[in-house]
């Protein structure tokens, strides 16, 4: 709590701009001590007196300046009127040098020969741009940062709603007609009829309730995948023919929730249900070394295998966005269509014991 609330006081815009300026004056004159061996005091002092001078022109470049001209495309503007004042600021430096520091602080014994020179002058424009260019990256880079932060943060809210529409997405045929096998059930008074609902309702109850954050275990994502063709094997008997192979060395393993779900519903509502014959899908979930590999086929009906044209629908649309979102550059997406049987194949090159940022 301690170190909370020093964090916060040390964020605050006066607080910062206090410690910037406090640093510069003392590093400034430690710089000057020891280059010229003269006592510590001497320099401190001279940076005190000065400082106006550096805070004036410093504030002047940063919030009128570069607001009114560089954020503007004003290029030549800009630079026309950040020479013109720096000069200015160099020249006032010296001017306070030698009418307030030297004046009232130096004995005249110690004041320089010459007041005014080509060097001298080059000299205090450079210490008054130093500062102003150190304020500027400090400013704008924090400002990055929070714009950064604040992008970041658009995109995991526009990535939870997606996964929103993902949810609603929920077939309604599929629903319809489990709901209608599930109806037939209960009329027969089948055994299978408590099974079909206790597997409905870990469906929904995954879709509503865990699907929240950005990752969840592989182990839930299979055992969705288990629960949905279950209940698609209702209106299939024994027409539909699927192998769902798993090589997981570690169930933990995080991927995105529902990443699957479009993949293997595809294959049932594009490939086996149009398909008046025997239809098959096979299923591959893979995880080794860190290294995610999903793989699903399915067959495609006669009537539909000269059509190799792969339709993108808002499924397939959410899902390459949501894995360019979170894995922007560590996942593969392969998606293609031959000899009647419809191939996905996914890649995802990850830590599987951390959820990574999303990207903007």
């Amino acid at each position: 709590m301690a170190l909370k609330t020093i964090y916060q006081f040390l964020n605050k815009r006066p607080v910062i701009h206090l410690v910037f300026w406090t640093f510069f004056v003392l590093i400034g004159s430690f710089i000057f001590s020891y280059q010229q061996n003269f006592p510590y005091s001497f320099y401190l002092l001279n940076f005190l007196v000065h400082l106006p001078v550096f805070v004036f022109f410093t504030y002047g470049v940063v919030y009128f300046l570069v607001p009114a001209f560089l954020l503007n495309r004003k290029y030549w503007q800009f630079f026309l009127a950040l020479a013109f004042a720096a000069c200015a600021a160099a020249c006032l430096r010296i001017l306070t040098g030698r009418y307030v520091y030297y004046a009232l602080f130096i004995p005249e014994v110690l004041h320089p020969t010459e007041w005014f020179n080509a060097d001298i002058f080059f000299r205090n424009l450079i210490w008054i741009l130093g500062p102003a260019i150190l304020f500027a990256m400090f400013k704008y880079y924090k400002n990055w940062l929070n714009f950064r932060n604040l992008a970041n943060e658009a995109e995991r809210k526009h990535l939870a709603s997606e996964l929103q529409v993902l949810k609603a997405q929920l077939n309604p045929h599929f629903l319809f007609n489990t709901f209608n096998n599930l109806y037939v059930l209960a009329l027969q008074k089948s055994d299978k009829t408590p099974i079909v609902i206790s597997k409905m309702a870990d469906l929904f109850h995954y879709i509503l309730y865990e699907c929240n954050a950005i990752e969840v275990p592989v182990k839930k994502e299979i055992k969705l995948i288990e629960d949905y063709i279950q209940l698609e094997e209702l209106r299939y008997s024994d027409r539909l023919s699927y192998t769902f192979e798993k090589d997981v060395d570690n169930p933990d393993c995080l991927i995105p929730p529902m990443l699957l779900y479009t993949f293997i519903e595809n294959c049932f509502k594009h490939g086996s249900s149009p398909d008046p014959e025997s239809p098959w899908i096979k299923l591959l979930i893979r995880v080794r070394d860190n290294i995610f590999e999903f793989e699903a086929s399915n067959s495609i009906p006669k009537s539909k295998c000269f059509d190799n044209e792969i339709e993108e629908g808002v499924g397939l649309t959410n899902i390459k966005r949501r894995l360019e979102l979170i894995y922007p550059k560590n996942h593969e997406l392969e998606i293609r269509k031959e000899n009647c049987v419809f191939f996905v194949r996914l890649v995802i090159k990850k830590n599987c014991t951390q959820t990574p940022e999303i990207n903007a």
